[in-house]
């Protein structure tokens, strides 16, 4: 398994949940991924994020905001706190996970502090002959001693689980407040894009289609909020240029078309008039190429 690959517990049976049931039968397979993204990235977070968080949780997966929302708050799976969500069950779970390390961490330290004084005991010169009479005091003092050390031990042990604790929680604050989760978007005028657009060699029409796109997504993308922009419109100018030679238009002028192709033109046209008119049949048939 990966060094940063992290478990937590997940029901097998989860699907068959009425409030999942409930949510599938709203939102489809499509909201059942939404849970489970939205449990995974708590399981990474310590298990709360604030709600504001949605607009970037809705782009790295690619849906809608809406979506994201109605599942945080539309079908109890999720509790709320003021400004942040989280899931009672899922944070149960993280608990007794790390309760179970700290346990193991603590049994670790008595079995390395045992192995320790059992080689030292073993590496103790044999007394001498006079001091034989002394053993079993001896080693009613050696038997405190090792019990005074071991609840030391526990007693350290306790005091760096809170004091981890504490580094823990301010670490994740700090590493959140400098995430892309909340970083704001450097959102650029029309004017700037035209003239980064244009650098690059594209034209008033990219620079037009490049802003609403963007505009569009709220100037942010999956990686988080744009603060520089011209890395993406420079990849755009050129997918653009690429797929124009992949695809080139022909243009043909009216007066460059054989009859075979007026005549498609004609009907098209005729059509299109049609319909937009809400003509019948007669109508259809009698108009002329004047008319359209």
């Amino acid at each position: 398994m990966k060094k940063n690959t992290y478990y937590f517990s997940h029901d097998y049976n989860a699907h068959s949940d009425f409030k999942i049931l409930f949510l599938r039968q709203q939102l489809g397979i499509e909201g059942y991924g939404i849970y489970w993204f939205l449990i995974e990235t708590l399981a990474n977070a310590d298990g709360i994020l604030p709600l504001k968080v949605i607009p970037a949780l809705s782009m790295q997966m690619h849906t809608t905001e809406a979506k994201v929302e109605a599942v945080i708050k539309n079908f109890e799976l999720f509790e709320i706190s003021e400004n942040d969500f989280f899931s009672i069950r899922l944070n149960k779970n993280l608990q007794k996970l790390q309760d179970l390390k700290e346990t193991n961490s603590i049994k670790g330290l008595k079995s390395a502090e045992l192995k320790r004084l059992k080689t030292l005991s073993n590496s103790t010169t044999v007394e001498p002959q006079l001091n034989r009479g002394s053993t079993k005091e001896r080693k009613g003092k050696e038997k405190k001693g090792k019990e005074i050390e071991e609840y030391n031990t526990f007693k350290d042990t306790e005091f760096n689980k809170e004091q981890n604790i504490l580094e823990r929680d301010t670490t994740r604050n700090v590493l959140l407040e400098k995430s892309n989760l909340f970083r704001k978007p450097n959102i650029p005028t029309q004017e700037q894009v035209w003239e980064v657009v244009c650098r690059a060699g594209g034209t008033k029409e990219m620079a037009v289609s490049f802003f609403q796109k963007y505009e569009a997504y709220g100037w942010v993308t999956s990686d988080g909020a744009i603060t520089n922009f011209t890395p993406l419109a420079n990849r755009f100018v050129n997918n653009w240029k690429k797929n124009d030679e992949k695809n080139p238009k022909v243009k043909k002028s009216i007066h460059t078309m054989t009859g075979t192709e007026k005549a498609e033109l004609y009907e098209k046209q005729k059509k299109e008039y049609a319909e937009q008119n809400k003509l019948n049949q007669n109508d259809f048939e009698s108009l002329n190429f004047e008319d359209i």
